[in-house]
């Protein structure tokens, strides 16, 4: 047993070399918060998710993993201790039907109290600026293999005087196939030809991984590649769950994400899941935020 693990995870390390040799090219100029991640579960794992999501939030990680949900999934995200009086918010819905399994996420972010100039240096009437991102989302699973796609909303908005806002569309698509009981594969494009306003969302290609090695054991991995930007993001973390008793449980999760250090716990009783992500921002000047989440599985 321990010899067929071993060869599964050595299987997957080439697999992935190959697939990272021959990604995209990428990066994200507009609308930034698109790229920034959801639930506090996948953020303490380095955000390593594209393989692993069967939640709500599948419908921003992969759509395709909706398919996985058992009935009604409802997950929500608060960012905490945000600098620069910066705010990054996440609720999400998913729905298992006979036909398939349907997703409405909304991602929220923005700063307040934004320090407006004119053109001579004098200070005027601060504003706030929000970021609104909306998806509608469809997953469907034959046998081992699932694919999904979402239809994207982007809005944002900036408030002077007079109100400045501009909205796009976009979309994302995905796959997950489970190789076997031990290791699942995933794929996710997201924002295929996502605009806002005039300005272009550059598409983010990430292929993915996950290693069940024994239970309570969960390991991750992605490859990331932004168009437009050289070079490839990798995110790889880890949990381990332990279970109490009957319905209680405990977790702990690290992981790395695109060379940041990233910790989390979890608490699950019955149905109703609690989870806690200490991460870092990509700009050291950002510092560290928590991230909490809390997911109600029917």
């Amino acid at each position: 047993m321990l010899k067929k693990k071993f060869f599964l995870l050595v299987t997957v390390s080439l697999v992935f070399g190959v697939l990272a040799s021959s990604a995209w090219a990428g990066d994200n100029h507009a609308m930034p918060m698109l790229r920034m991640g959801v639930g506090a579960r996948a953020l303490a794992m380095g955000g390593a998710y594209v393989a692993e999501a069967s939640d709500a939030s599948a419908g921003y990680w992969n759509p395709a993993g909706l398919a996985q949900i058992d009935f009604i999934n409802v997950t929500a995200m608060y960012s905490a201790n945000m600098s620069y009086d910066r705010s990054y918010n996440f609720l999400a819905y998913g729905h298992k039907f006979d036909f398939g399994a349907i997703g409405v996420t909304w991602l929220n972010s923005g700063i307040s109290d934004v320090p407006e100039y004119d053109a001579s240096g004098n200070q005027g009437t601060d504003f706030d600026a929000m970021d609104n991102v909306f998806l509608f989302s469809y997953g469907n699973q034959v046998d081992k293999f699932m694919v999904g796609a979402s239809f994207k909303v982007v809005n944002q908005k900036i408030d002077y005087s007079d109100s400045w806002s501009k909205t796009g569309v976009g979309f994302d698509a995905g796959i997950k196939f489970e190789v076997a009981d031990e290791v699942t594969f995933g794929f996710a494009a997201q924002d295929l030809g996502t605009k806002i306003g005039g300005d272009r969302v550059q598409a983010d290609m990430r292929f993915g991984a996950v290693i069940y090695p024994m239970e309570g054991f969960t390991f991750p991995v992605d490859v990331e590649k932004v168009s437009n930007r050289q070079g490839l993001r990798f995110h790889f973390g880890g949990e381990y769950k332990y279970e109490f008793s009957m319905d209680y449980f405990a977790s702990l999760r690290a992981g790395v994400n695109d060379g940041d250090f990233a910790i989390g716990v979890g608490l699950q009783i019955y149905k109703f899941m609690l989870d806690y992500a200490y991460i870092t921002d990509k700009q050291d000047f950002l510092g560290e935020n928590h991230r909490i989440s809390f997911t109600i599985d029917f």
